[in-house]
């Protein structure tokens, strides 16, 4: 990272850790813990992200009556998406208006890991209105010809996946890589896995693929490790403190490095943005039509002074 960006998501970093630590270290109650903690995650990606994106947390429905488990961050269409679900203190939100869900662990373990895996199956289990439309191409037309696209046909996906770790039980970057399963169907596994003291996991098909963060120097061509700087325990952790900074320290191999907690940060928004252009919306579903009205088949009318009802018809 350059010499305004390193600094800059480092003190972002650092106030996320303090709130996240205060909130801790004030309450012994997890779900109270928990729930500060999403919201503190909400907080930077509000911060961060495109106003397009309406950010909250609540229930995911289809339009056949099924539900998702409570999901801690809902990233949604609120230009669109009209809140006839949000009225109750538990909010519902049509999947097809949906454009990510995270889950949020304060200490992520392989238990937590699977519930979150569980939490994101149960949302992208629903089912999805598949349509296909146009949309103008990301590229820019400069000059009209015969193979010029001036629209492209896409179709609806699911919600992306996504889960974030403050911190991990390990101390070791393949037991965070090892807690994430190979699992054929991508479509039902969470997409990204990021924990602040290890760096990110990726799902593919039949495949998982690791990023540690390791901090770099300023040349950004040497990481720092046990031959570097001292180590020492605090709490059930490891750390390293370079140039006045503690850092968690996680191993690898024959290493013991300082991972860079900014790094993790910044990739989490940077891939969040890309992944959340990716996903596609259809323009044309109608929630009034395709969530409420399939319920109410019956029309009632008045006819010859008495009262009749029929099937209702399009």
């Amino acid at each position: 990272m350059n010499k305004m960006v390193s600094p800059y998501f480092s003190a972002v970093t650092r106030s996320l850790e303090s709130e996240v630590f205060l909130i801790n270290s004030l309450s012994t109650h997890q779900g109270v813990k928990g729930a500060a903690n999403e919201q503190a995650l909400i907080n930077i990606l509000e911060r961060f992200l495109p106003k397009k994106y309406s950010i909250g947390t609540g229930i995911i429905i289809d339009r056949l009556g099924n539900q998702s488990k409570q999901c801690d961050i809902v990233i949604y269409d609120g230009f669109n998406y009209p809140e006839i679900f949000g009225q109750t203190p538990i909010k519902f939100f049509p999947i097809d208006f949906v454009y990510a869900v995270i889950e949020v662990k304060t200490t992520l373990d392989q238990k937590k890991m699977l519930e979150a895996c569980e939490n994101i199956k149960s949302v992208k289990s629903l089912d999805v209105i598949y349509e296909s439309f146009r949309i103008t191409p990301t590229e820019v037309a400069y000059e009209i010809n015969n193979d010029t696209i001036l629209w492209e046909n896409v179709s609806t996906t699911k919600p992306q996946g996504f889960v974030f770790g403050f911190s991990s039980k390990t101390t070791k970057f393949d037991t965070f890589y090892k807690w994430m399963k190979a699992n054929n169907d991508v479509n039902l596994i969470p997409n990204h896995i990021f924990c602040l003291d290890q760096g990110f996991l990726v799902n593919h098909p039949n495949d998982v693929k690791g990023f540690p963060c390791p901090l770099l120097n300023d040349l950004g061509n040497e990481f720092y490790s046990q031959e570097d700087c001292d180590i020492f325990k605090d709490g059930a952790k490891y750390w390293m403190t370079v140039n006045g900074v503690k850092y968690p320290v996680s191993e690898i191999g024959e290493y013991k490095i300082a991972i860079d907690q900014s790094k993790v940060l910044l990739e989490f928004i940077s891939i969040l943005n890309k992944m959340l252009s990716k996903k596609t919306l259809s323009p044309r579903i109608d929630i009034y039509e395709q969530y409420i009205m399939p319920s109410y088949n019956y029309k009632f009318n008045f006819k010859d002074g008495n009262l009749c009802y029929n099937k209702a018809t399009k």
